[in-house]
């Protein structure tokens, strides 16, 4: 039954139906009041009607807030997807209510994006807004009739360069990573080459989880979220006895990600050489491939746990092919 009244100058219009939530609006018009109430009492008749009352009232900025408290602050790169988000929330499109979230508001900020980032950084933003529909829909039980980002196309992104350490430019990186008052980036980066570890991991690892004997290490709390036990090379080993045994546990005297990165750019500015701490682990992959490892021990000791993905790592040189085939 819907009921009628005059409030503030406008009427407000209340459908009321059995075992269903009261519905209201407000028109300027009574007419216009009426023909919703008819329209509205004939899909809740049918099951038919959308109530989107909830994504009428809560803005994609706040949804994107509730997201990180949710979802976001148990992934271990929590604040890599906050500042993410954040940077999120300061865009025109996070003011819009969640009904008025369209596909053509997406491809619209899509082509915001795109003015800015490269593609690979659009992709990721849109994926971010999509989870946390998916989010709203599945978990906190907000109705809306779809996902409009399911209606906009992933953007094209460039073909990953294959870039990997040289010896000659290892050699030069170790070299000069003795002068270096971080008495632990030499170290780290024959972890990286050697034995394909991450930056994090890397800065977690500590001594007591290092076995000298077996030349063997334990990574806790990886970057996909699981453990794994890994081999290390006699050079690392030999490095490892180095070091001085920190307070704190740890291998390497390293504070933070951004301590890591100061000294390994400076080592860069040095040396010449551009390529970034990361690459380390492309060179491991690609090492291990043109030595004779099969995929399941690269992936073992790189924590790969996708082959699509450990395939971009393992970069295989023309040279190399042509001598198999030599063979």
């Amino acid at each position: 039954m819907a009921t009628f009244r005059r409030r503030m100058g406008k009427w407000e219009v209340r459908v009321r139906r059995y075992n269903n939530k009261t519905i209201s609006k407000t028109f300027i018009q009574k007419e216009d009041a009426h023909k919703w109430a008819r329209e509205t009492e004939t899909q809740i008749e049918k099951g038919l009607y959308e109530d989107l009352s909830q994504a009428n009232t809560i803005t994609l900025s706040e949804l994107m807030q509730t997201y990180y408290r949710d979802v976001t602050v148990t992934k271990l790169g929590h604040s890599q997807e906050k500042y993410k988000i954040d940077k999120l929330c300061r865009q025109p499109i996070a003011k819009l209510k969640l009904a008025k979230l369209t596909p053509m508001q997406i491809r619209k900020f899509q082509d915001q994006c795109l003015l800015i980032y490269n593609p690979s950084t659009t992709n990721k933003y849109i994926t971010l807004i999509s989870v946390a529909i998916k989010h709203a829909r599945t978990m906190l039980g907000i109705y809306l009739p779809s996902n409009p980002c399911d209606f906009i196309k992933r953007l094209k992104e460039p073909e990953f360069k294959a870039d990997i350490i040289e010896p000659e430019e290892e050699k030069l990186l170790l070299t000069k990573a003795e002068r270096s008052k971080a008495n632990w980036l030499k170290l780290a980066i024959m972890l990286g080459v050697d034995c394909g570890m991450r930056r994090g991991e890397i800065i977690k690892l500590r001594r007591e989880n290092v076995n000298f004997v077996n030349a063997t290490a334990t990574l806790l709390e990886t970057k996909n979220g699981s453990s794994r036990s890994i081999g290390l090379s006699p050079r690392v080993i030999s490095e490892m006895r180095k070091l001085p045994i920190n307070i704190d546990g740890r291998v390497i005297n390293c504070p933070s990600n951004d301590n890591f990165q100061h000294f390994y750019s400076q080592l860069q500015r040095w040396t010449g050489v551009k390529k970034s701490f990361h690459t380390t682990r492309h060179t491991f992959a690609s090492r291990c491939a043109m030595n004779g490892w099969s995929i399941a021990e690269i992936s073992a000791q790189g924590g790969w746990k996708n082959l699509s993905i450990l395939k971009r790592y393992t970069h295989i040189k023309a040279t190399h092919l042509s001598k198999k085939l030599a063979n």
